[in-house]
């Protein structure tokens, strides 16, 4: 007969050993293709993930959880691999965000926690884009880096990931598309697409709010001037008619005017 002091010696070795294997990061699967970016991305990853100067400096930023000895220690606890709504990935995954500010290294690890999904967004873009997915992941992944560094952490501290991939999708297809459509959407005397709310992702006036600061650059006769801050304001044509005391055709007549000069200053600075 095996002694029992064995046995419970076995029962607690068993046990540490499961403990210790539930404790440790999954081996991660990393995106592969022809593309040369995401070859570039996964092969400068590889380079890093080791790296004893990079695993320093992420070990000094106080991160939750144990030390890391492996960079995809850290993709793993931000979330990558786990399920969506883990909520304490998502708060792990705003500490580096916080970092990324003004940090490359953080900057490149959000990055590459999010690349799957920005990849299926280039995969999906570059079927009806012209340039194709190579086109659609270097426009994406450029634009992820820039939202990386300027993430607004006060005013959205959840879902750090989904709002950085939604963004990224935004910002590299949907506003380049509704700043054109700005432009040549041919005059007539309508304008209320541009003041009331749609169920669009982004309506012209939130494009217009987006060039609040280029506006300001630009000099208009005061009463484009006028209708631009109505119209950023979001007030609707008949609110403007009455505060102005005239028709709703002047209102648009005006807008009208104000719309062509803005055109006109987006086409030189273009």
């Amino acid at each position: 007969m095996i002694p029992s002091v064995t046995i419970w010696v076995f029962r607690i070795w068993i046990m540490h050993g499961m403990t210790t294997s539930t404790l440790q990061t999954p081996t991660l699967i990393h995106p592969s293709g022809s593309s040369p970016l995401v070859r570039n991305l996964v092969n400068e990853w590889t380079t890093m993930q080791c790296d004893q100067t990079a695993l320093r400096k992420v070990n000094s930023w106080g991160l939750p959880g144990p030390r890391i000895k492996h960079l995809d220690e850290v993709l793993y606890r931000s979330g990558y691999s786990r399920p969506p709504k883990d909520s304490e990935g998502d708060q792990y995954l705003l500490q580096l965000v916080i970092r990324a500010a003004d940090d490359d290294l953080a900057t490149r690890i959000v990055l590459q926690r999010i690349l799957p999904p920005l990849i299926a967004i280039a995969s999906r873009r570059g079927r009806i884009n012209v340039g194709g997915f190579n086109d659609a992941i270097v426009d994406t992944v450029s634009n992820a880096w820039v939202l990386i560094r300027t993430y607004p952490i006060v005013k959205r501290p959840a879902k750090v990931a989904s709002n950085l991939v939604r963004d990224s999708e935004y910002r590299s297809f949907v506003h380049k598309t509704r700043v054109k459509e700005l432009l040549t959407v041919p005059m007539s005397d309508n304008f209320e697409f541009l003041c009331e709310e749609t169920n669009t992702e982004r309506d012209a006036v939130a494009v217009l709010a987006e060039l609040r600061s280029q506006l300001n650059t630009w000099t208009f006769s005061s009463k484009s001037r006028a209708m631009l801050d109505l119209l950023l304001g979001g007030v609707s044509q008949r609110a403007a008619a009455e505060e102005y005391g005239v028709s709703l055709r002047t209102i648009r007549a005006w807008q009208h005017t104000a719309l062509i000069e803005l055109r006109e200053r987006m086409q030189c600075a273009a």
